[in-house]
């Protein structure tokens, strides 16, 4: 009888730590300063979610949708894989989605999941988002006001290829590059502060090249497991010890955050809200 209980008991410490690093919340913020900000925008906060993976948090989603209002963003941004390949209808991203933009201006790009949908699955997905109002950036640019000035938002998205196939290898024998960069999206403003949404952080030296200040990306689930001073210990891409899982990098004036993401299976790593605060640098 002792040992069905405490079996009984040690099962459910297991599940109850299991549910708690998969479906408890943590909010990062991350405060990028840069002297080109306008002065206009010190202080702007954006809310940044990724990889949710249709995952719900709560009835509706409504734990995130709660982290997020209090959170106080001036936009929120979706950086891709907020649904799974494997899906086959996308409540639970809906329902985040509707009630974020209904408060927020928000902005959607697409990961890798996505482009392994149908075309049928995608548009109906890009037209039930557009229904909510949310901006779906497909290689686009939007330009964000505040008082007269400006700061521009781009959101690039680039093709399967690009990323690793199931054994770990790249299904292009080419890297990305930075003129592959620029037939996406184009040049930037040399004269404006940008911000660029990319699913991959992989390619953080081409988004240097191209010379963006700040770049949100998810992808790589923050290693999926921990260890301490280890870090991330495996990426999506079927690779041990990730150069990239989560935090903040630089390379030069650029500044890429890394969010470990929302959904999928993690340990030592729970779902996380990223908030970047973009500060004036005086």
């Amino acid at each position: 009888m002792f040992e069905r209980l405490l079996g009984f008991t040690g099962l459910l410490a297991i599940t109850s730590w299991f549910f708690y690093e998969n479906y408890t919340l943590e909010t990062t913020e991350y405060d990028i300063s840069s002297e080109k900000l306008p002065d206009e925008f010190d202080g702007y906060r954006i809310c940044h979610l990724s990889d949710l993976h249709n995952r719900s948090f709560g009835y509706k989603t409504e734990n995130i949708i709660r982290r997020v209002k209090k959170e106080k963003p001036d936009i929120v941004v979706m950086t891709g894989d907020m649904v799974s390949r494997q899906d086959y209808n996308f409540r639970g991203f809906y329902n985040l989605a509707k009630a974020v933009a209904k408060e927020y201006p928000t902005y959607y790009i697409i990961g890798n999941h996505e482009l392994d949908l149908t075309d049928r699955q995608l548009s109906e997905l890009f037209s039930v988002l557009r229904g909510y109002g949310v901006q779906v950036l497909l290689n686009d640019k939007v330009s964000i006001e505040k008082k007269g000035k400006f700061i521009d938002l781009y959101g690039m998205y680039c093709g399967l290829h690009f990323y690793k196939d199931e054994k770990g290898n790249y299904r292009y024998p080419q890297p990305f590059t930075d003129n592959d960069l620029k037939m996406l999206i184009g040049e930037k403003d040399k004269n404006r502060f940008t911000v660029l949404l990319a699913h991959n952080p992989l390619f953080l030296d081409v988004y240097a090249k191209w010379k963006a200040d700040v770049v949100l990306c998810g992808h790589m689930h923050g290693g999926a497991l921990r260890l301490g001073r280890l870090g991330g210990i495996f990426s999506p891409g079927k690779r041990l010890f990730p150069k990239y899982y989560q935090g903040v990098y630089k390379r030069g004036k650029t500044q890429m955050v890394l969010s470990r993401g929302l959904g999928s299976l993690r340990l030592f790593n729970r779902p996380e809200i990223v908030v970047v605060n973009l500060l004036k640098d005086k």
